[in-house]
């Protein structure tokens, strides 16, 4: 039989870990990112960078300032998406800025901007990469959150046209339309302009 100072002295601690496990649990949650995932749908391969509409909403939610990294990476095979593909390479997508300060109680927005070479294999894909956003751990702080985003590419069906085609095609068409107005100002002034008469 356990004596009794024993027996007290275990309900105590058993008190004491119980409390504490339920006074964590309760805590609000400190860090979060949003969305947790999004879908790109007709993303051209363009050759080019350029910026997609979409951000990242990362929340502080501590008394404090914190120090955040942005990144992009290739996920497992084993735990994308049904129907994805790894992205072939993660800096197509560059996150910016990739590094960033959140005030207390605050929020920063990250952007996310993409080039995918502009080759006719990388059309009709359907590809996943992840964003985690990893938050610096204070002196003496156990455990380094990093909640992932899972973005999901679609790319078009089609190259689209090449950098500078359309300015090319517009003063193409300028060209033409000038000399089309210059060529029927000439033929309505050779029609006006009165016919001499010649004498016997």
């Amino acid at each position: 039989m356990w004596p009794r100072k024993i027996i007290i002295a275990s309900i105590a601690l058993f008190t004491l870990i119980a409390s504490s496990m339920i006074l964590v649990s309760a805590q609000p949650t400190q860090f979060s990112v949003s969305p947790g995932d999004f879908t790109l749908s007709d993303v051209p391969p363009m050759g080019q960078p350029f910026t997609i509409a979409e951000t990242i909403i990362v929340r502080n939610y501590e008394n404090i300032d914190r120090l955040i990294f942005v990144t992009s990476e290739i996920p497992p095979e084993n735990a994308i998406t049904s129907g994805y593909e790894p992205i072939p390479n993660e800096n197509w997508v560059r996150p910016f800025p990739s590094s960033s300060i959140i005030k207390e109680n605050s929020y920063v927005q990250v952007k996310i901007s993409i080039n995918i070479p502009r080759q006719e294999n990388l059309t009709g894909q359907k590809w996943e990469v992840w964003i985690p956003v990893e938050r610096q751990p204070l002196p003496g702080e156990i455990g380094v959150l990093r909640p992932t985003v899972r973005m999901k590419i679609e790319t078009t069906q089609e190259l689209p046209p090449p950098p500078g085609h359309s300015l090319l095609l517009y003063v193409a068409v300028a060209i033409v339309a000038v000399a089309v107005v210059c060529a029927l100002g000439l033929l309505v002034s050779l029609k006006r302009r009165p016919r001499k008469r010649w004498r016997r």
